[in-house]
């Protein structure tokens, strides 16, 4: 397994250097820098499903991307509280419970008359 994965590898080492301190910071700027464009495309696909506002769009991309963790941190801070399938939903529930409010409720010998008057 080992010797499969140096194999594989390998091409792909001449871009490290070979001073083990310079190959670490390599390694930690390409791991920051995996971070950012993680951290930007959960911003982006969050907003997409919580706002239909392009500037706010804009804004929290914008923020995700130029400062990297402080702008994620304010993100989460800032950004709305529910999706839009939650506010639709929640409208849905309102809507069918003013609706089962404005029907009138049977009474326990309505079934009764309506079957004698069958």
């Amino acid at each position: 397994m080992l010797p499969a994965l140096q194999h594989f590898a390998e091409p792909w080492m001449i871009l490290l250097t070979d001073d083990p301190l310079l190959r670490a910071m390599q390694l930690g700027l390409l791991l920051c820098g995996a971070l950012v464009v993680f951290t930007v495309f959960f911003v982006t696909r969050d907003i997409l499903l919580r706002s239909r506002s392009f500037p706010a769009m804009l804004g929290s991309i914008l923020l995700a991307a130029g400062l990297p963790l402080i702008g994620f941190l304010i993100y989460l801070l800032l950004r709305p509280s529910r999706t839009l399938a939650q506010k639709e939903t929640d409208q849905k529930v309102d809507e069918l419970l003013a609706l089962l409010k404005k029907t009138p409720k049977p009474r326990v010998g309505d079934a009764a008359k309506e079957k004698a008057a069958r």
